[in-house]
């Protein structure tokens, strides 16, 4: 009996790992969709990104490096203005459907894997933190901006460091 419980620990321990990643893929789904959505529905467009980029070109807080992007906001806002609320909706969507393959995946469903592709979590991961970075370092930040990054470097982390013995023997 005490053997069986040894023997169950990885597939326990990968069930609440996946529990997790799935859980943080619902959390950063819904964040990045309502992001998304408010920019839509207030018609964020090239006026606002050129409010940002200058603004961080006059901000003492910009460290220098962000200039070369600032430019390149400045350059091409109507690109910028169309594409972060569409990159921020794209976002919600890739993580609500790794969300949802990943809730099938634990309930079993037939014809679903038991997780996500980890390479897709991850890339999406490694977005969602990237464009987070960029929108603070560019002295935007607003309440859900370090949580939404925690949540990202989380997931991150999760599927880049959960080994894959473990996974192996959750999903075998």
């Amino acid at each position: 009996m005490i053997e069986a419980a040894v023997a169950r620990r990885p597939t326990v321990f990968a069930s609440a790992v996946r529990a997790a990643a799935v859980a943080v893929s619902g959390a950063l789904a819904v964040l990045w969709a309502i992001e998304g959505v408010v920019k839509v529905r207030a018609g964020f467009g090239a006026s606002d990104i050129l409010l940002v980029a200058d603004g961080a070109e006059r901000n003492t807080r910009v460290p220098e490096w962000f200039a070369p992007i600032g430019a390149l906001m400045r350059g091409i806002p109507a690109v910028f203005g169309i594409g972060i609320p569409m990159l921020e909706l794209l976002l919600g969507a890739v993580f609500a459907v790794l969300a949802v393959g990943g809730l099938l995946g634990l309930l079993r469903v037939r014809g679903v894997a038991p997780r996500s592709p980890r390479r897709v979590t991850a890339v999406a991961a490694l977005v969602s933190g990237g464009t987070l970075a960029l929108y603070w370092t560019s002295d935007q930040l607003i309440a859900q901006y370090p949580v939404m990054l925690v949540l990202s470097l989380l997931l991150l982390a999760v599927e880049t460091l959960t080994p894959a013995a473990v996974v192996a023997t959750a999903e075998g």
